[in-house]
């Protein structure tokens, strides 16, 4: 069984649909169980609470729908739905504003499906930071430009769900990453529910839910750099148990100041050069220094005035 949150194509497929049950031919029907777990502690079963199904096969094409509402201990059996092949069944409940799914094979029917939901909280500081990695993927000396991906590991290890108030950004009740000066080209991938990215002081913001366990947040950007050197603070708001800078030894001599130097790193037949720091504090950061960058080659210098707009200018 996998769990997925945030599925917003199961309703729009139920509301295109037809919410009542719907079998596409005459196939073997089998009936699943269906029980919905409130897994904030003390918390009442989560009763007369709606159901969505979405039922697809292999060719990705809806096989049926249904929806149903859970009684007071919180369950529910689907019917008459059909026995398909191949594909999926995608169970769906919003509980609280948040929505819950569960994702169910054929061969799995059988043993019933149970979707836990949670109580919300604002409280950003029930998210914790594992680990926090920083991979300088490249240098371009003749634009004098870095290209950096950052993988985080977070987990939620209460019993709500971080529901960020986008309404009242000054509550900062989301969860916020920090960018060097000058920042562009930024790309955040995660596998947190699709929802808006906004602009935060010199970051970003991820405004999705946060249900209890494991997840992580991926970005990629670019950054300016003048000299041979950078420095700036990484202020890692939410702190992180472990923040890491990789090098690849292909980038040498580039190295890293503002964090102490640990055993190289081998990834897909890489090595990396490793720097870290651990048990870093919300907010108290790492003053981050990249040094040994390359600088531009003459004619690359000799290149950038000639097409400079402002020689231009000068000139005419």
């Amino acid at each position: 069984m996998v769990r997925v949150l945030g599925v917003v194509f199961v309703v729009a497929a139920l509301i295109a649909g037809g919410l009542g049950a719907e079998v596409s031919s005459a196939q073997e029907l089998v009936s699943v169980n269906v029980r919905v777990v409130n897994g904030t502690a003390g918390a009442e079963p989560p009763a007369a609470l709606p159901i969505l199904l979405l039922a697809t096969g292999l060719d990705g094409r809806v096989a049926a729908t249904a929806q149903g509402q859970t009684d007071d201990t919180g369950a529910f059996e689907f019917g008459d739905l059909p026995l398909l092949s191949g594909g999926q069944y995608v169970f769906s409940v919003d509980y609280a504003g948040v929505l819950y799914t569960e994702v169910l094979l054929p061969e799995e029917l059988s043993e019933g499906v149970q979707i836990d939901v949670y109580d919300t909280t604002r409280d950003v500081t029930v998210v914790q930071f594992r680990r926090q990695v920083m991979v300088i993927a490249g240098v371009d000396a003749s634009e004098r430009e870095i290209s950096a991906i950052e993988f985080v590991l977070i987990a939620n290890e209460s019993d709500r769900t971080l529901l960020p108030d986008v309404s009242n950004p000054a509550m900062m009740s989301f969860l916020r990453f920090s960018l060097p000066p000058g920042t562009h080209d930024l790309d955040v991938q995660s596998n947190l529910p699709s929802r808006e990215i906004i602009s935060v002081g010199s970051g970003f913001a991820v405004t999705s839910p946060v249900i209890p366990g494991g997840h992580s947040v991926e970005f990629s950007y670019i950054f300016p750099y003048e000299g041979k050197a950078l420095s700036y603070r990484q202020p890692l708001l939410q702190g992180a148990e472990v923040y890491q800078v990789l090098v690849p030894d292909r980038l040498a001599p580039v190295r890293v100041g503002g964090l102490d130097k640990v055993e190289p790193v081998h990834i897909q037949d890489t090595r990396y050069q490793a720097w870290e720091g651990r048990g870093i504090s919300p907010g108290h950061g790492v003053e981050l220094e990249l040094m040994e960058l390359p600088e531009p080659s003459l004619p690359d210098r000799i290149e950038k005035a000639v097409t400079s707009a402002s020689l231009w200018y000068a000139i005419l």
